[in-house]
């Protein structure tokens, strides 16, 4: 079909976005809990059942030689512990330059430290993140600006109070800063959710999983182009075809639906069928 009669279901993989024909998907909702069947295909994730008929889902991301949703959560969580460290670091570096009568060297701009130019950077993936994120902004910068004000103090050789500053500092806004970073893991993991697109061929259905959908449109004229035989990024010639949206001229990955429906061959379903005893 020409790729300019249709619109395409546009999704995302982290940051990357894709494009499927919008003629095969029949449906998309959100991932609901998989029975898994014995494979060796890793990219196999299981089987749903969607009123009463059992269909095959196969992870996109797994297929592009990405990490999983899964993955992904778990590194942001750890990184986030890495940047809840450094400030527990940062301020005890910072009482311990007042005792010892020296230089603090260590940052007091909220937009240089690690966290800052990961949170200046981040875009979120759902609005509860989004929100939650938010009330980084004022603690953040409230711990920072305190290093410039012990500091200041220190240098006055007012220690006393420099110390009872960054105790006081310790026991509100660093505390705050830490529940903020525990909320903000576990929302993470509350949140993680995926979208399973279901495509059909007339004979076969299959879903795939996606993180999220970005829209159903036209692309732009004249955008698609081939890019077989450049690109040996995928596997299994999954992508072969680029587009651009109309708005925006944003690059959009074409999947080759063949490829997906490789795993609804009768081999397949047989495993699927000896797996579920449909």
């Amino acid at each position: 079909m020409d790729g300019l009669d249709f619109p395409y279901t546009t999704f995302r993989l982290a940051d990357r976005l894709f494009g499927l024909e919008s003629s095969y998907v029949h449906e998309m909702l959100v991932l609901p809990e998989l029975a898994h069947v014995p494979t060796a295909k890793e990219h196999i994730r299981g089987v749903i059942n969607i009123r009463g008929k059992v269909i095959l889902v196969v992870d996109l991301r797994k297929m592009m030689r990405m990490a999983t949703v899964t993955e992904d959560t778990e590194n942001l969580i750890e990184l986030l512990g890495k940047r809840e460290q450094d400030h527990l670091n940062w301020i005890a570096e910072l009482e311990n330059s007042i005792k010892e009568r020296r230089e603090f060297k260590l940052t007091t701009d909220p937009h240089k430290c690690a966290f800052g130019k990961w949170y200046d950077a981040y875009k979120a993936k759902n609005v509860m993140m989004e929100n939650h994120l938010k009330k980084f902004d004022a603690p953040h910068k409230r711990i920072h600006a305190l290093g410039t004000e012990a500091v200041a103090l220190a240098k006055d050789q007012k220690y006393d109070d420099a110390l009872a500053l960054v105790a006081r500092e310790r026991m509100g806004t660093l505390s705050l800063l830490v529940n903020l970073f525990a909320e903000a893991k576990t929302l993470l993991r509350e949140t993680m959710r995926e979208i399973v697109i279901v495509l059909g061929n007339g004979e076969n259905s299959i879903g795939v999983s996606v993180d999220n959908i970005e829209s159903v449109e036209h692309l732009k004229e004249g955008s698609i182009e081939d890019i077989r035989g450049i690109s040996t990024e995928f596997k299994h010639a999954l992508v072969t075809k680029i587009g651009k949206t109309l708005r925006g001229e944003k690059i959009v990955m074409l999947i080759n639906t063949s490829e997906i429906f490789q795993d609804s061959n009768p081999v397949a379903r047989t495993v699927v069928a000896e797996a579920t005893g449909a």
